[in-house]
């Protein structure tokens, strides 16, 4: 046997989430996300480079119809409504619980706060699965209108790492949303016969 002192296990470094790395797996693996658009690392994000935390409360929590909480409950609850486009709903879901987490992450790597109010009365329903898909268009298509005002403010900003950051993080936050709409349509077409 060789001196122990030579010898080692590869331990995995403490601190690094396992499980985070398994959901952007699953959800880079599924048919619901932008996978050949990344997220980016948020590294060479620091506080005081232009970009302010409030300005992504608003996508972040659910106190309007357009927050990434708002989508994932109403994307949960309409995956139990409507047994078929129950797996739809749930993929879409699983993203944009993706997407809140990345966006949690980037407001704390700003110094923001993620600890904020919830309001279920933006959570929609609607009486048939061709109508859910529909608000489903109507609410993804609201949520980019927000991103893209976001971009605009950042595009005003001086460049640096901390605004190509956000830059990176915005285009996957619309890509990954402008393929839900694309999803939701595909629904559509696929089923015209479906409740009117």
């Amino acid at each position: 046997m060789k001196n122990s002192k030579e010898m080692h296990a590869l331990i995995k470094q403490r601190g690094t989430n396992q499980l985070d790395d398994l959901t952007l797996g699953l959800v880079n693996a599924m048919k619901y996300s932008r996978s050949d658009i990344l997220y980016p690392d948020f590294g060479d994000v620091k506080p005081g480079e232009g970009v302010e935390p409030e300005w992504f409360y608003e996508v972040y929590r659910g106190t309007n119809n357009f927050s990434e909480l708002t989508a994932i409950n109403q994307y949960i609850s309409q995956e139990a409504l409507f047994d078929d486009i129950g797996e739809l709903m749930m993929g879409i879901a699983l993203v944009e619980m993706k997407h809140m987490d990345k966006l949690g992450d980037f407001i704390l790597s700003l110094k923001g706060q993620v600890t904020q109010e919830y309001d279920i009365r933006y959570v929609a329903y609607r009486k048939n699965a061709r109508e859910a898909v529909q608000l489903g268009i109507e609410s993804e298509t609201s949520t980019i209108a927000e991103y893209n005002k976001l971009l605009k403010k950042v595009k005003e900003l001086p460049v640096n790492k901390t605004t190509l950051t956000t830059f990176q993080l915005l285009s996957k936050l619309i890509a990954d949303e402008t393929h839900h709409i694309s999803l939701f349509r595909e629904w559509l077409n696929e089923h015209p016969e479906s409740e009117k």
